[in-house]
Formats: structure tokens, C-alpha cells, sequence
């Protein structure tokens, strides 16, 4: 079960002696290691490793926290007492408090976040978090982006503010929002937060099937009783839900879409539909609506018996070469390579 114990690590020890020595440098945030160091020798304090004791960077990718292939979510402490250090992510991160306090900065800005509540941070966000007492228990859960149109399917073809939240993410360059939910403690988030936990610390052995499932439900969860307790730390206005309903649109009717029946469906020509995309996402029309195939084909070739023809179908090709041709160009093997290395994996 999960380790709810509140003696402190070797890292969170040390973390611990040093912000007692002087707690007042660490009441603002920091780029890095060496901006402590910094402080700590100004102040007349020169006994501090030059070296952080735990993993610190300016960018946190994937492949930090995401060892293997194919896993797709981890779930593990935050640790108490480290110093908060601004950093971007390259996946998503929801930061849970399972119990106690912390503290959340956005660049210059902070909020303080008690037993229940969590947030939802983007990829590209500057922030950081600070736990300061030993009784806290923070936990991180993190989702992939790369392969959360996949694993996640569910969750997007949902229609709330969270839904296209995920959507934002998948396909803006500038969704750096950040989603808090202040609610009171549910047992039921506990639960598959546990669950998460658990799973997760069987590391090589964790289930990547049992991880998606929980966070799955832990989503739907939110998405069903805490929506109204969501607290959005910036201004929305309309705008910021026409991409996602034209992607949700795009990708139930990819089989026999049109530029020409898209427009009509959200009352613009077609100039300016194809000008509104790209200025919103970044990507063509064309090009949109290629990833949204191809992910339907991956989705397809994973869960599925269907043949090749029949996935071609599915996903609107009419042409068996094409098909071929662009999955490979993206993925960098066939739709047939693709589906035997998956099955190897699985094995």
C-alpha cells in the first residue's frame, strides 16, 4: 500500500537542514542549483553542496521520468523540502495533495494549496512546487504527451472544459494554462491515487494497462463532480473552444470530411477556417487532419484484429499506397511493421 510514513529520505533530509539554516532564501523561487548556492554563500553560509542531491533542470523531458516505451503514466512523491526551482515540462503533470500543504509559483505568482486539492500543469509552464512540513504527502502523476491521444481517447471525446484543455495541449503551441481545482478531500481521488501509487512503484513490472485505467477513472472522476470547483488562472473567452470542437469534429467525421463541410459546421469560408487553424494550432488543415488519422490508425492497430483494409477505411483513406506512404513518413514503419512490433512488446 501506499507509504504514508512521515520520516523523511536521505535527499529530503538534507533538503530539510539546509532550508533551516536560513528559510527566508527560500521563500522565492529559483532558476537552479547554483542561484541557492548564491544566496546561501551572500549570506554568509558557505557549508552547501555545490551539487543538487536530486534531479534539477531549466526542461524536464519525457525521457527523465518516462524509462520505458511503454509506459505511458507515472506516479510518485514529490519531495519535501526541494528547493523550488522554476522548470518547464515536456509532458503533462498533475500535482495531487494527498495530505498537508503546498506551495504552487507561476513565474512571480503563487498560490497555496491544502489537503484535497490539485492541479492539472501544461507542458511549457514555468513553475515549481514547495513542500515545507514533514507530514506533507504530494503526489506527482505524470501523463506523456506523444501518446496521450491515444491512451486517452476517452477522456477527449468528452465535452467539458477539461476535454478541450487536453486538446489545447495536444494541438496549440500556446496553451500554457494551468488548471487548479480547489475542493475539499475525496476519498474516491484517494483511491485510484493510491492505486496509481502502488502500481507505479512496481516500476519495471508496473502495469502500463492498470496506470491508464486509473488515471482514466481519476479524470472521469474530476470531469463528473469537480468541474465547478475548477479555478482558471487566466481570462477564457469563446475563442478558446472553437479549435477543440472543430478537432472533436474532424476526428468523428475523418472518413468522409471536407474543408467545405468544416466551414459550413462552424459558420466560416473556408479562408478563413484554414487562417483560424493554423493561427490557434500552428498546423494546416491537411496536416491536421493527417495526425488525426494516423493516430486513429495507431489507436486501431493496437486494440484491434482489423485488417489493412479496414483501418484504411476507418481513418479515410482510399488509397492503400497513401496509407502506407504517410504512416510510414511519420512513424517510420508500415502499418504492418507497426502492428508486429507492438504485439512483440506486449508479449
Amino acid at each position: 500500500m501506499m507509504k504514508l510514513s512521515d520520516e523523511l529520505g536521505k535527499e529530503e533530509q538534507l533538503y530539510k537542514s539546509l532550508y533551516q539554516q536560513c528559510c527566508g532564501l527560500w521563500e522565492k523561487p529559483v532558476t537552479d542549483w547554483d542561484e541557492l548556492v548564491h544566496r546561501y554563500h551572500k549570506a554568509g553560509i558557505r557549508k552547501i553542496p555545490s551539487e543538487p542531491p536530486s534531479k534539477m533542470g531549466t526542461v524536464l523531458t519525457e525521457s527523465d521520468f518516462f524509462t520505458e516505451n511503454v509506459k505511458e503514466v507515472v506516479c510518485f512523491n514529490n519531495l519535501r523540502y526541494c528547493p523550488p526551482f522554476l522548470h518547464k515540462l515536456e509532458f503533462i503533470k498533475i500535482v495531487y495533495i494527498f495530505r498537508g500543504s503546498v506551495t504552487l509559483y507561476l513565474d512571480d505568482e503563487k498560490y497555496e494549496l491544502q489537503t484535497g486539492n490539485f492541479c492539472i500543469i501544461t507542458p511549457g509552464v514555468r513553475h515549481t512546487v514547495f513542500s515545507r512540513h514533514d507530514e506533507d504527502v504530494i503526489i506527482n502523476i505524470l501523463m506523456r504527451v506523444s501518446s496521450f491521444a491515444n491512451a486517452f481517447s476517452g477522456i477527449l471525446m468528452e465535452q467539458n472544459i477539461l476535454s478541450d484543455f487536453f486538446w489545447k495541449i495536444l494541438y496549440t503551441k500556446h496553451s500554457n494554462r494551468v488548471l487548479v481545482f480547489v475542493c475539499s478531500n475525496d476519498a474516491k481521488l484517494d483511491r485510484w491515487v493510491e492505486k496509481m501509487f502502488d502500481e507505479s512503484a512496481r516500476q519495471q513490472n508496473a502495469s502500463n494497462l492498470l496506470m491508464k485505467s486509473y488515471a482514466m477513472i481519476f479524470l472521469g472522476i474530476v470531469m463528473r463532480e469537480h468541474l465547478k470547483e475548477l479555478h482558471l488562472k487566466e481570462e477564457l473567452t469563446e475563442e478558446v473552444y472553437v479549435l477543440p470542437a472543430i478537432i472533436r469534429f474532424m476526428r468523428k467525421n475523418m472518413k468522409t470530411i471536407t474543408l467545405d463541410e468544416l466551414s459550413l459546421q462552424f459558420h466560416m469560408s473556408e479562408s478563413e477556417l484554414k487562417r483560424y487553424i493554423v493561427r490557434e494550432s500552428g498546423y494546416t488543415y491537411r496536416y491536421l487532419l493527417r495526425d488525426l488519422r494516423l493516430r486513429r490508425a495507431v489507436e486501431l492497430l493496437r486494440n484491434t484484429k482489423l485488417s489493412m483494409e479496414r483501418i484504411m477505411e476507418e481513418t479515410g483513406y482510399s488509397n492503400m499506397n497513401n496509407f502506407y506512404r504517410s504512416f510510414k513518413e511519420h512513424l517510420g514503419k508500415t502499418p504492418s511493421e507497426f502492428r508486429k512490433s507492438r504485439e512483440e512488446i506486449l508479449i
